[in-house]
Formats: C-alpha cells, sequence, structure tokens
C-alpha cells in the first residue's frame, strides 16, 4: 500500500474522513491543542503524541496516518498468513476427496469380488448336493 508511494483518491478521501472522525474525537484546535488538557491523554489512548521529528513536530493527524498504516501492514500480513493457511486446508481437502474416491471404488471392486465368489460359492454348493 505505501510502496507505491502513490494513493488513489478513494484513499485520499477515506484517509481525510479518518482525520476528520480522529480530529473530532481528541478535540484538535490547532496544531498544539491537542497536547493540551486531555487532548494529550487522548492521544495516549490512540497510541500516537507529538514527537519530534527532524527538528519540527508530526501532526498528530499525520502521526494517527502512520499508525493506521502500521495496523493495516499488520492486518495484511495476518490476513496473508490466514491465507496460506486457508489453501493448506484446501489442498488437504482435495487429497481427502480424492482418497476417498479412490476407496469408493475399492470397495465398489471389492463388493463385485464378493458377490462374484458368492455366486461361485452357490454354484459349487448346488454342483455337489446330493439332494
Amino acid at each position: 500500500m505505501r510502496n507505491s508511494g502513490m494513493m488513489n483518491s478513494t484513499d485520499v478521501q477515506r484517509r481525510i474522513g479518518l482525520v476528520d472522525n480522529l480530529e473530532q474525537q481528541v478535540n484538535i484546535g490547532g496544531p498544539n491543542a491537542a497536547m493540551a488538557g486531555s487532548g494529550g491523554r487522548d492521544a495516549d489512548l490512540l497510541g500516537i503524541s507529538h514527537r519530534p521529528v527532524g527538528g519540527g513536530h508530526v501532526s498528530l493527524a499525520t502521526q494517527a496516518l502512520r499508525h493506521q498504516d502500521e495496523m493495516i501492514d499488520e492486518l495484511a500480513m495476518g490476513v496473508s498468513r490466514l491465507k496460506d493457511q486457508t489453501m493448506m486446508v484446501n489442498d488437504e481437502a482435495n487429497m481427502q476427496n480424492h482418497m476417498l474416491d479412490e476407496m469408493d471404488g475399492d470397495v465398489e471392486n471389492a463388493r463385485h469380488g464378493l458377490e462374484a465368489e458368492t455366486l461361485r460359492a452357490l454354484k459349487l454348493k448346488e454342483d455337489q448336493s446330493v439332494w
């Protein structure tokens, strides 16, 4: 996601909505308002705060976007692991289905063989019967 360096308009609009919502939740009135009063506590609850970067402060919204990107990356890794696991389950299920199909054919062959042997035994019984 972040690797492309470009964001499409849908992603930009989504992020703008997220930032607007975040600003409403932490009552940001200006660049330093988030650290005043309970704003710093709200930022701490969100797992973000003003941190010096390159001699200046990174805005709370920028930090929130970075935090969201990190969470999205973690989610993407989890989804990737889940995909790998489901693919392994699918492969195992396909293999089990194949084995069941083979077993069905084996049981069918055994049934036919048993029927043939039963008929042979009945015929042998009739041939050797005195009555």
